[in-house]
This record gives C-alpha cells, structure tokens and sequence, in this order.
C-alpha cells in the first residue's frame, strides 16, 4: 500500500512539472508571436516578464523551499567563490571580442530583454521547479530541475527552425548551465545572482558582433554523425570541472592545494 502511494506521488509530481513546462514552453513560444506589436525584442520581454511574475508568484503563495534564496548574498568565503566563479564564466563575453557595442536603440531594449530571459527562465527553473522538488533531496532537485530546463529550450527548434544536432546540442549545454545556476544559488543564498549569471551568458544574443556576410542567415556547419553526437563532451569538460570544483567548496571548503596558497599568500587567517 505504502509503495503504490509513492508511485502516485511521483507519478502526481511528474504531472504538475510537465504541466507547468508546457505553460512555459507555450508563454515562450507561443505568447510572442500574438502580442500587441512587432517592435524588436518587445513581445518576447513582455512574455519573459510575465513568466518571471508568475512563477515568482506561485513560489510565495506555495512558499516552496526556496524561498530562502529570495535575499541579497550573504557574504562569506563559500558565497564569494562562487561570484568568483561567475565573473570568471562571464568574462569572456566582454573580453573576448566577440561582441561589440550596439546603438542605444538596440542596446537598452535588448538589455532589457536579456534580464527578461533570465528572470523568467530562473523565476521557473531555480525558483519554483528546484523549490517543489527539493523535498526530495537537494541532489535531486538540482538534477530534475536543470534537466527540465534544458528541455524547455527545445522550444527554439520547432517547426521550420527543426535542426536535431543544434537542438541536443544546446539541451545538454542548458542543462549543464543549470547544474551551476543551481550551485551558485545555493552557495551565495541567492537566486538574484544566478539571474546576473543568466543575464551576462547570454549577452552575445544581442551584442554578438554580425558581419555583412552573416546578417539574416543561420548557417549550420555539417558534421559527422560521430561529432555530433560527442560535441557536448565539450561542455562537461569545460563546465564539468567548475561543476565539482563548486560542490567541493559548497559540501565541505575549500580544496586543500587552494587552502594552502590562501594561507601562503595570507589572503586568510590560520
């Protein structure tokens, strides 16, 4: 009796998750396309907007177990590691020199809408989905709610934008992303930094420097069937080690090779 009302649990868990996914998946793909004008960037902020407002809402009304996380970060050695860890993602999106300056007209529409991604995306994936979930263990909760999210980005590639390579490719990257949103919510006792993480890594959408050639075409390389499908082993072993590096420091300190160069460079105190 006590197992078959478990399994409707899940099986009532599961539910609610798609049910809420698809609400998701259709403000950010349907929603955009029927809303009051086609002004650059405006109906998907308007969309992004009202997701982030929704689920932020349901998280209060809720009051799911994450609700912790809707604070300022706290400042403390394990918080200030992982805004190291997030300058260090997001740099390369300003040093780079793949992306340029835009003109105002662009640039703070697109500023805004950047945010709207973020808000909307984390209000739903760390903020709701992680809250419901993590009464069934924070190890859990972190992997169900970042798989969802990689998921959801599936929504980019339906009908004519079907490619199937770019699409898993780009749900094993959302995914991974969501593993380190996730640990650097918790580790800083923030969701708000994780929205500034989201914000600043998605910063080529607007800011990527286009060239005459490019401007209105979408080019997908070819590749092999082999590269294809090993091409997001390239996120693991970029992202991968930032992912154990920060549950290291998150379940127990510091590494003991960075413990002793904080000591030998007094940046602590013994």
């Amino acid at each position: 009796m006590g197992s078959r009302f478990l399994r409707m649990r899940h099986l009532r868990i599961t539910a609610s998750i798609l049910g809420y996914s698809a609400v998701v998946i259709f403000f950010f793909r349907v929603i955009p396309y029927t809303w009051i004008s086609d002004e650059k960037y405006l109906n998907s902020i308007i969309s992004y907007y009202i997701i982030g407002v929704l689920f932020l809402g349901l998280v209060f009304i809720k009051g799911v177990d994450s609700l912790e996380y809707f604070r300022l970060p706290e400042i403390s050695a394990r918080s200030i590691t992982a805004m190291s860890v997030v300058a260090m993602m997001v740099s390369p999106q300003f040093l780079g020199g793949q992306n340029e300056v835009k003109p105002w007209t662009v640039a703070v529409p697109g500023i805004i809408f950047l945010i709207g991604i973020a808000f909307g995306e984390e209000m739903f994936a760390r903020g709701f989905l992680f809250g419901i979930l993590r009464k069934h263990g924070q190890r859990n909760a972190i992997i169900f709610s970042s798989v969802v999210f990689g998921l959801m980005h599936l929504n980019l590639y339906t009908g004519e934008n079907w490619e199937l390579w770019n699409a898993y490719s780009h749900v094993v990257s959302s995914g991974v992303f969501g593993v380190i949103a996730a640990q650097v919510m918790i580790m800083t006792r923030s969701i708000w930094v994780s929205v500034i993480l989201h914000t600043f890594s998605n910063w080529f959408i607007v800011f990527e420097k286009v060239t005459e050639e490019e401007a209105g075409t979408e080019i997908y390389p070819t590749y092999s069937l082999f590269d294809n499908l090993i091409s997001p082993v390239w996120e693991f072993l970029i992202f991968g080690p930032i992912i154990l590096f920060l549950a290291r420091v998150n379940r127990g300190g510091w590494p003991k090779w960075i413990e002793k160069i904080a000591i030998r460079w007094k940046l602590v105190e013994i």
